[in-house]
């Protein structure tokens, strides 16, 4: 089983920066976050701003992030709400998306941007991650 990680390392950064640029095939986003139970009471799905995600790249690898904050630039405030979301990542992605680039904050949490083809961002900060491989994608929704 691989690792939990949770600092993006000058070594973990050399092992994933051959993903950058890869097309996603599909992103799973969770209804609940494993750091819930490290969170204030009151998490509800509309003032939710951390959330798990499957990213499943075309080259099979599959990323698991955990307890993720999604913006859509650097200075940006965090989509807050399930909904909202779980919308921007599906809204973002149908225009063909792209793991644009890893890296590291000044508290070294990975940190992925996820670019689609009109060239906008989503910035994914991450909490903790595993990286994996997939066999089969996930039944896209209706």
């Amino acid at each position: 089983m691989n690792d939990l990680n949770f600092k993006l390392t000058d070594e973990l950064w050399q092992d994933l920066v051959a993903l950058e640029g890869l097309p996603v095939a599909a992103i799973t986003l969770w209804d609940n976050s494993v750091i819930d139970e490290a969170m204030p009471e009151g998490i509800t799905n509309e003032n939710r701003i951390f959330v798990d995600i499957d990213l499943f790249l075309v080259n099979q690898t599959k990323l698991e992030l955990y307890g993720v904050m999604v913006t859509q630039d650097e200075d940006g405030i965090p989509i807050e709400g399930l909904d909202a979301i779980g919308n921007a990542i599906t809204q973002h992605t149908q225009a063909g998306a792209e793991l644009h680039e890893i890296a590291a904050d000044e508290e070294e949490m990975m940190v992925l941007v996820i670019r689609n083809e009109a060239g906008d961002t989503l910035i994914f900060s991450v909490t903790a991650w595993l990286e994996d491989v997939w066999e089969t994608l996930p039944a896209a929704e209706a």
